[in-house]
């Protein structure tokens, strides 16, 4: 049986708010309940003891006043002390049943029995019942039994004194028992209380992972899988709106590829039919033209160059705009050989400007894609010998050296300004420096140097020229992912 859903995640977090304050509740309700009654009873207590005491001499004098009021009667048979004694017996009667309905204690209420019971038992010695004093012969016996009364009503107000203390000692024991009680208590409504938290938090950040999870894999381009999220309705609702993103996504990416397909068929077809013209007329010189016709045929090899390389950088931005987890891997690449084999690629436009080079290369293999460190390397010598004046310098070095691989590639051309370091990485932004040549660049090179760097879990960054002026690009790899 399924579980029913909340509607959203804002009562999921009110129920588990509740769910925890619940058994904290409980205790703290316990808590105050079980102190409340000790305070009642320890109340009630030291009235008792309180009750006792006063009523304890109550029966003393009550006891004091009898003898001398029966006394006076037997022996002057005035009315009067009759009366005296009538009062003050039931004095004595209610100091007793004070007492008696006190919790006095088993050894405490015998006394009191007792002493109720003798006194009756005097009481019928000295008087008939109808109040006529007794025969005199047991005067002397009364005063014996007087005596033990008196005893006993002194024994019992010793006692009640030490009510006090018992009932203190008994407040202490019962509190420590509470003490106890309310540990046990909190002990087992904290453990409650952070299990139920647990589950809650539980509840609420599966969903929020799990969205979590499907926005980073939307991230990275994989869109074969449909979004599903489980939990409170609200988020599931937003599952579905991730998903429905995601097939916008694969929509939008497919009609992307489409329109650079199409592009590139487009534009190289006639493209290819203008550079094969153009290469026509320059065969063996451009023999058979004139000087103005050699100038505009080389004007249209070059256009046709410079339109080609801007197919190529649109086509190949697009491919990086399409998220990959990782380049793929094959095998360990000889980073150095790359490199050689992009500085034999530009000799040809670096001997037209009289360009020197430094190269200083150490032997490096790299894990990763042949392909996008080839693309990285050509455009940073492109960049280099673009900007270079002619006669100028580079300088390429290529090292592994403090967990890091690094590749510096360095000009003495009129460099980058330090504000537009970070922005030369942007697609399509060239920056304010010149450079003397025929071919405009996209400004797309360093953008796409920069994604695949990235891609190889790298870093690439511009810096001042070592040579004194220009610039100088460093492309650093991690130091594990090289061997």
């Amino acid at each position: 049986m399924r579980l029913p859903r909340p509607r959203s995640i804002v009562r999921l977090v009110m129920l588990g708010f509740a769910a925890v304050a619940i058994p904290l509740m409980a205790a703290v309700i316990t808590a105050v309940v079980q102190a409340d009654r000790l305070a009642q009873r320890n109340r009630q207590a030291v009235l008792d003891a309180e009750t006792a005491t006063h009523e304890s001499r109550a029966l003393i004098e009550h006891l004091t006043g009898m003898e001398r009021s029966v006394g006076q009667y037997q022996v002057l048979g005035d009315r009067d002390f009759y009366l005296n004694y009538v009062s003050s017996r039931a004095g004595f009667d209610s100091a007793a049943r004070q007492l008696a309905a006190i919790d006095l204690g088993t050894a405490l209420a015998d006394e009191l029995r007792e002493l109720i019971v003798a006194e009756a038992r005097l009481n019928r010695a000295l008087l008939a019942p109808g109040g006529r004093p007794v025969d005199a012969a047991s005067y002397p016996q009364a005063a014996d039994q007087w005596a033990s009364l008196h005893e006993l009503a002194r024994d019992i107000l010793a006692e009640s004194s030490k009510l006090i203390t018992r009932h203190a000692n008994k407040a202490r024991d019962e509190a420590a028992r509470l003490q106890r009680t309310l540990m046990l208590q909190t002990a087992a409504a904290v453990p409650v209380a952070v299990l139920l938290g647990l589950v809650f938090v539980s509840l609420i950040a599966r969903p929020l992972r799990q969205i979590d999870a499907e926005i980073r894999r939307l991230g990275a381009g994989r869109f074969s899988e449909a979004v599903e999220v489980r939990g409170p309705r609200d988020l599931e609702e937003l599952g579905r709106r991730l998903d429905w993103l995601r097939l916008r996504i694969l929509e939008l990416e497919e009609q992307k590829s489409l329109f650079l397909r199409r592009i590139s068929h487009e534009l190289k077809t006639p493209l290819t039919t203008m550079r094969e013209g153009s290469e026509l007329l320059l065969d063996d010189g451009g023999a058979g033209l004139s000087a103005e016709q050699r100038e505009i045929a080389q004007i249209m090899r070059e256009s046709g160059q410079h339109l080609q390389r801007l197919i190529e950088d649109l086509l190949q931005f697009g491919k990086t705009q399409i998220p990959q987890p990782d380049p793929p891997h094959s095998g360990l690449i000889p980073l150095d050989d790359l490199v050689r084999s992009a500085l034999d690629k530009h000799s040809l436009s670096r001997n037209a400007k009289s360009l020197q080079l430094d190269a200083r290369l150490q032997p490096v293999r790299i894990n990763g894609d042949p392909n996008q460190l080839t693309t990285v390397i050509d455009n940073l010598l492109s960049n280099a010998i673009k900007y270079t004046p002619p006669s100028g310098r580079i300088t390429v070095s290529l090292a592994a050296d403090d967990g890091q691989v690094t590749l510096e590639v360095a000009d003495n051309g009129p460099g980058i300004d330090p504000d537009e370091r970070g922005r030369v990485f942007e697609p399509f932004y060239q920056g304010r420096a010149t450079y003397v040549g025929h071919v405009q660049g996209t400004g797309l090179g360093l953008t796409i140097a920069r994604q695949y760097v990235e891609a190889h879990h790298g870093r690439i960054e511009i810096s001042d020229s070592p040579l004194g002026r220009g610039a100088c690009v460093r492309v650093q790899f991690p130091l594990s992912r090289a061997a």
